[in-house]
């Protein structure tokens, strides 16, 4: 039974995870067709070269270039950086350039500026399309996928050379974008495209870590054992002793760390202050957490508080 159960969880995080991928990829294309395309904002990435050849050959095609230059690239990637890479970013290859061609034919005929000048709202077309990015590329980074594309050269780079994948990345997109701005010649257009940039940037980073905040704790306290078994006992969370010298009477100590999610916070510091209201306490932000409880389940055994109280 407990196989069965299992093979049907995997089977519904795989539907979920693909639901996921083709979401985000199918809204990365969206943001492209109606805001970045019409409006002329720079950006970086394989998109940023299909545009760039756009301008010198109108009618062009936008979604074969990205097509073709996406599975060169991933060719690249698949022999560099080996299996895991082909699993996580072989969906994307193909799912974002069919959504701008999708995409490109639904909406062919439409003419925003009909409903709102581009002109006049360039910062706005900058903002909601460095959201719509941020949310899109967010949700397939946290299903454990890639959206390959520009993305992949600096990651050959950093197998290759060492060079950190963040400079990289800068390295690539800024000399898309400064090509765009040679041949456009216009600071306006570059300056709208930072700007939807720095937001995709942040709401990427915003989304990744959305609902998997956690909190480190550090308590020192003579009543450090009661805590320890009491926290166990009631929350399930694993609990560090480091040995501790008070720094005013030299006094040695035990200091409990540990780390709970972001809800269980008023929780711990209540169950603290009611066993020991003078207890000194750090309570610190971490984006990341790997071990049992966060990165791998842990196991549903219940913890006795007299017995940790031993």
């Amino acid at each position: 039974m407990g196989k069965k159960i299992s093979k049907k969880k995997k089977v519904l995080n795989f539907l979920l995870n693909a639901l996921i991928l083709v979401a985000g990829n199918a809204m990365y294309a969206f943001a492209v067709v109606m805001f970045i395309r019409p409006s002329g904002l720079v950006m970086g990435g394989v998109t940023g070269v299909s545009l760039l050849v756009e301008h010198f050959y109108p009618g062009f095609e936008i979604s074969y270039f990205i097509l073709i230059v996406n599975v060169l690239l991933y060719i690249l990637g698949a022999v560099v950086l080996g299996k895991h890479f082909i699993i996580t970013t072989g969906a994307s290859t193909i799912l974002y350039p069919l959504s701008v061609h999708i995409f490109e034919r639904v909406f062919k005929n439409f003419d925003i500026n009909q409903y709102m000048s581009i002109k006049d709202n360039m910062l706005l077309y900058a903002m909601v399309a460095g959201l719509i990015i941020g949310v899109a590329v967010g949700i397939v980074v946290r299903s454990g996928a890639s959206t390959g594309g520009s993305d992949i050269p600096p990651l050959v780079i950093n197998k290759l050379t060492g060079l950190p994948v963040g400079v990289g990345m800068f390295i690539v997109d800024g000399t898309i974008i400064a090509a765009q701005f040679i041949a456009y010649m216009d600071l306006s257009r570059v300056l709208y495209g930072v700007i939807m940039v720095i937001i995709y940037s942040y709401v990427i980073s915003q989304v990744t870590v959305m609902g998997s905040g956690k909190v480190e704790i550090c308590v020192v306290s003579d009543e450090y054992n009661e805590i320890r078994a009491t926290v166990m006992s009631e929350l399930g969370r694993g609990i560090t002793l480091l040995s501790a010298r008070k720094g005013m009477t030299g006094e040695h100590s035990k200091m409990i760390m540990t780390v709970v999610s972001s809800r269980q916070l008023a929780r711990v510091k209540k169950i603290v202050l009611s066993i020991d209201p003078s207890a000194f306490m750090i309570i610190t932000r971490v984006s990341e957490v790997n071990g049992n409880g966060f990165s791998f389940s842990k196991g549903d055994k219940k913890l006795d508080k007299t017995e940790l109280l031993k």
